[in-house]
């Protein structure tokens, strides 16, 4: 017998299975908002295809949590109930991972008040608006299981058994980074992304620490997958246009949310891509925006560098011969490894860079880009070659 009580049709994965209490949830306006949030924010306007949204990345999400969850349940739970029970802790968590992200996704992070995180926001969705009513009312859960699902989705375990959990969704190769790399490729036209993801969950293991580890014989698998998230981000997250278009819509996105409480969760709620870049259309208060964003007269990157104090010398230079309206200065870093995979090698464990040449040989992405309006290009460019 069918347990689900629909199927929705994944581009990746063929037909995703959504379970009865599971469907009240994924129509409800807090999680449906997602369908209005790109996935990579600016990245269409270099990527054409990159319309992809938060939504279907969260139901791929809990698809691939899923199956991990099913590759280790026995190693966690003896109990036929516990497995179950968890089992929907882990599919509702990873569908909701990221039902708190602003408009254009992690772009507008930095705009949340009081230096809040979207897994804050992720918090505050679930128990201050119909959401929580929803899955205690469908899945039959307590406040306390609501507690537990938000520490799980968000990364913030209290319990060993919920760190497992949450390492499954958010961990260094949990479903959200599979999810998130492939269906970023696949809609950027990139091939970087496209891992041998089925050879690395059927290699997932429980190490007798009680963690989550690749046997040895996935090796290559976690090799192709941390190398592709390192050219991802070379290529694709970090491309200067896209860096430049995110820091426009960033600009443009400082002066909407300043007529916004968004502490409040009923407004923040209405905050989407589409309300935004409407306002590009209708008001003419955002005009330079509008043309920054719409016609591609963005800026051009007129130097970039791994050198930070070299970036920081030109830097102050420049804003003392420039309108700093008109230079925009960006920095980025990025760990592709973070060093906590472990490889089950003859039931010893192993850091994956010790294991693996290759994983150990990747070095952390670093660059430093300046900015500058096309129409002073030139002049920016003659300041930078007296410098340099």
């Amino acid at each position: 017998m069918n347990p689900y009580a629909k199927e929705l049709s994944d581009p990746l994965y063929g037909f995703i299975g959504i379970l009865p209490e599971e469907l009240p949830v994924i129509d409800s306006i807090p999680f449906q908002r997602l369908r209005n949030i790109k996935q990579l924010g600016g990245a269409y306007l270099v990527f054409p295809s990159a319309h992809h949204t938060r939504f279907e990345h969260s139901i791929g999400v809990m698809f691939v949590a899923d199956l991990i969850y099913e590759r280790i349940k026995d190693g966690i739970f003896r109990d036929k109930t516990d497995k179950e029970y968890y089992r929907r802790v882990v599919r509702l968590s990873a569908l909701l991972h990221d039902i708190g992200h602003p408009p254009f996704s992690h772009t507008a992070e930095v705009l949340l008040p009081d230096k809040k995180n979207h897994e804050h926001m992720t918090s505050k969705i679930i128990k201050e608006t119909q959401l929580g009513e929803i899955i205690k009312r469908n899945f039959g859960f307590t406040d306390e299981d609501i507690e537990r699902i938000i520490r799980v989705a968000t990364g913030k375990p209290e319990t060993k058994t919920e760190s497992i959990l949450a390492d499954i969704i958010t961990g260094e190769f949990g479903a959200d980074r599979i999810d998130y790399l492939r269906r970023d490729a696949l809609f950027c036209g990139v091939s970087y992304g496209l891992f041998d993801y089925q050879r690395l969950l059927n290699t997932i293991d429980m190490s007798d620490s009680g963690k989550i580890c690749i046997n040895v014989s996935g090796l290559r698998a976690l090799e192709n997958f941390i190398v592709g998230r390192y050219f991802m981000y070379l290529q694709v997250y970090f491309h200067k246009v896209v860096r430049i278009m995110n820091i426009h819509i960033l600009d443009l996105m400082k002066e909407i949310l300043e007529k916004f409480d968004t502490s409040d969760i009923s407004n923040y709620i209405k905050l989407n891509d589409t309300y935004i870049l409407s306002l590009l259309f209708t008001d003419s208060r955002y005009k330079r925006h509008a043309e920054r964003i719409l016609e591609r007269k963005h800026f051009r990157e007129i130097f970039s560098t791994k050198n930070k104090d070299e970036f920081e010398k030109i830097k102050s230079i420049l804003l003392e011969k420039f309108d700093p309206e008109l230079v925009r200065f960006d920095m980025v870093m990025k760990e592709a490894y973070e060093g906590n995979i472990l490889i089950n090698v003859k039931g010893n464990e192993v850091p994956a860079e010790e294991a693996s040449e290759l994983i150990s040989s990747i070095k952390p992405i670093e660059r430093y880009s300046i900015y500058s309006a096309d129409y002073i290009k030139e002049e920016a460019c003659s300041q930078l070659r007296k410098l340099l």
